[in-house]
């Protein structure tokens, strides 16, 4: 599969020395947190804007990120580690299932800079967030499903003219459709 990577990161990535960064993005109801793996706040270009991550230091586990040939869902678990309790409530009241987390991987050159456009990794939904907390931080264990999940959500519409018109209002296609629920039709038969 073909990847979209700048020149400067493709050479970065093989130099014999690769300096990495891992950064999560995390969009709950209540805003959206960025931390990364490492110290301090850091900017930089991700997604196509420019964007402020918070480091955390060693805070990621990423579970094997795999890809198929056929289109199957293949989710991922990122650990947070060392969240201070005070953000835990943030995370308890917002609403976080069913919203987007993107999972991005940087470079740094020589110089300590972020190399132009880190790379997405993974993107999907927020599924299920174990926290366990231990006196001043606290662990949270998120499951990130594929964007593929939505292929199997049940299809909520209906063939009716009321229907139609949430996207088209003046479609009349399906306006005999009521009509046609008794209609009695002869198939096979010779008329007279």
């Amino acid at each position: 599969m073909a990847r979209d990577i700048t020149s400067a990161f493709n050479t970065a990535i093989i130099n014999t020395v690769v300096q990495p960064l891992f950064a999560i993005e995390l969009e709950i109801s209540d805003g959206t947190l960025r931390f990364w793996t490492g110290n301090g706040d850091i900017t930089m270009t991700a997604g196509g804007s420019s964007k402020t991550f918070t480091g955390l230091g060693d805070f990621l586990g990423i579970s094997p990120i795999t890809e198929s040939s056929t289109l199957q869902m293949q989710g991922i678990n990122i650990l947070l580690t060392g969240i201070k309790s005070s953000l835990i409530s943030s995370i308890l009241s917002a609403q976080y299932t069913n919203r987007d987390a993107t999972l991005y991987m940087g470079l740094f050159n020589t110089s300590g800079t972020v190399i132009a456009d880190v790379y997405t990794l993974f993107k999907g939904k927020m599924d299920v967030c174990n926290i366990a907390e231990n006196g001043e931080t606290s662990n949270i264990s998120l499951n990130v499903e594929s964007r593929l999940v939505v292929f199997e959500l049940p299809k909520e519409r209906l063939y009716t003219l009321e229907d139609q018109q949430i996207d088209f209002s003046t479609d009349l296609g399906f306006e005999f459709i009521p009509e046609l629920q008794d209609k009695e039709i002869t198939w096979g038969k010779k008329t007279q």
